[in-house]
């Protein structure tokens, strides 16, 4: 009897433990010097035995953040956007009125560099981290960090972070 007592758990703690797959980043928005380096991280756990697919997007803003940070550009947007706090003029809109493009995908040791990125300097290092060579003014955006496994399909499997290049 004690041996299945032992045995349950055991389950129960294994499965408190497998959460699925999990994708995180350290970092939630990051500003960087433009023609400089720059390293956005992307974390993943998962159970899968398969190897991952490490797929970055790339997504525009939705109106010109740069511009407005220099002053350059002004908006009623803000007005509604403190109404709403969950909603960020700069980054919640469709896909259709920004520009939407894949910049590099991995597999295994395999790395496929997005067309309109294929004469850059990019890569994806470590385990999902994309490095970029030299960081141009179109660079600014959200850079999402997908995670795709064949047998881990529960969980969170996409990330983002904020990169904002300034002169």
């Amino acid at each position: 009897m004690d041996g299945h007592v032992l045995g349950w758990i055991v389950l129960l703690w294994l499965a408190a433990e497998v959460e699925g797959l999990q994708v995180t980043m350290p970092e939630k928005k990051k500003v960087a010097m433009l023609f400089q380096p720059a390293l956005l991280r992307c974390h993943f756990s998962t159970s899968s035995t398969q190897p991952a697919v490490v797929q970055w997007r790339f997504k525009s803003y939705c109106q010109d953040r740069v511009g407005e940070a220099l002053g350059m550009a002004t908006s009623g947007l803000q007005t509604m956007s403190k109404r709403n706090l969950d909603w960020d003029p700069y980054l919640d809109c469709v896909d259709s009125r920004r520009t939407v493009r894949v910049v590099a995908s991995k597999q295994g040791s395999a790395v496929t560099i997005g067309d309109f990125y294929k004469e850059r300097d990019i890569s994806i290092v470590h385990d999902a981290d994309l490095q970029i060579g030299k960081l141009m003014w179109g660079d600014s955006g959200l850079y999402y960090c997908l995670i795709i496994t064949p047998d881990d399909v529960e969980g969170k499997n996409e990330e983002s972070v904020e990169l904002l290049v300034l002169d």
